[in-house]
């Protein structure tokens, strides 16, 4: 039976790989062809193809190069099994622009209002409608947070987050001065920080822990309200002393 063999060239030119990142495969012992003809040329052939295709699916999944090296030396990672890792990323993406329709549908329904959206602002309803929708809470969490947002003119959402960086720079304060939170003066100011919290959704148990989940996947979110890990502890002690 003839095989079909491809030289280095016409590789590069069918799946738009340049010749350099084809040789630097080879130099790693990543890709390198299988096949060499009498006069030394070396020449890929279909099953070398076939892990080509399982490599570039690896890339796009986000896994390093010496990773995929190990991957596919794997006798389990087949080419079904790329696939569905392929479909599985592509599920995730979807999903991911179906949450981003709705948050833009929420900044549009704004502007069509006529109201005067700053960049500021928008950028704080997304983050807003980020956490509505997050998977990390629940249904009725979800729901609750996404009500309370909505009932909400873009006025009071950025008075409400202002509220919110000012309580975090007073905890900041507290906690650089050396104040414990059993302090009576950090207590007074955990009572003003449940009341805030309270005022989007219950802050029990269930919740916190929701919002725990969310803030560990998305740190530069609590970030932008100035709030680190030790802070966030700090706040948490004081809140449970209460």
């Amino acid at each position: 039976m003839e095989y079909r063999s491809w030289k280095v060239g016409e590789i590069a030119k069918r799946t738009g790989i340049t010749i350099r990142t084809l040789h630097h495969y080879d130099q790693i012992g990543l890709f390198s062809p299988s096949r060499v003809t009498e006069s030394g040329h070396r020449l890929y052939t279909d099953e070398d193809v076939v892990r080509l295709h399982q490599i570039l699916s690896l890339k796009q999944l986000g896994f390093a190069l010496e990773e995929i090296n190990g991957m596919i030396n794997n006798p389990d990672c087949t080419a079904i099994n790329m696939l569905k890792l392929q479909l599985i990323r592509i599920n995730e993406q979807i999903n991911q622009l179906v949450e981003l329709r709705g948050r833009l549908e929420q900044i549009y329904e704004l502007l069509y209002s006529g109201q005067t959206v700053s960049s500021e602002r928008l950028m704080m309803v997304m983050q807003l409608m980020r956490i509505a929708r997050s998977s990390h809470f629940m249904p009725a969490q979800a729901e609750g947070l996404e009500t309370r947002f909505k009932s909400l003119e873009v006025d009071e959402l950025e008075k409400s987050y202002a509220e919110g960086l000012q309580l975090v720079a007073e905890f900041r304060k507290y906690k650089e001065i050396g104040k414990p939170p059993s302090d009576p003066e950090v207590s007074l100011l955990a009572k003003r920080w449940k009341l805030y919290v309270d005022s989007f959704a219950p802050a029990d148990e269930a919740f916190i822990q929701s919002a725990e989940r969310y803030y560990s996947e998305y740190p530069e979110d609590a970030a932008q309200h100035g709030i680190d890990g030790e802070l966030y502890e700090y706040i948490k002690q004081s809140v449970t002393l209460i």
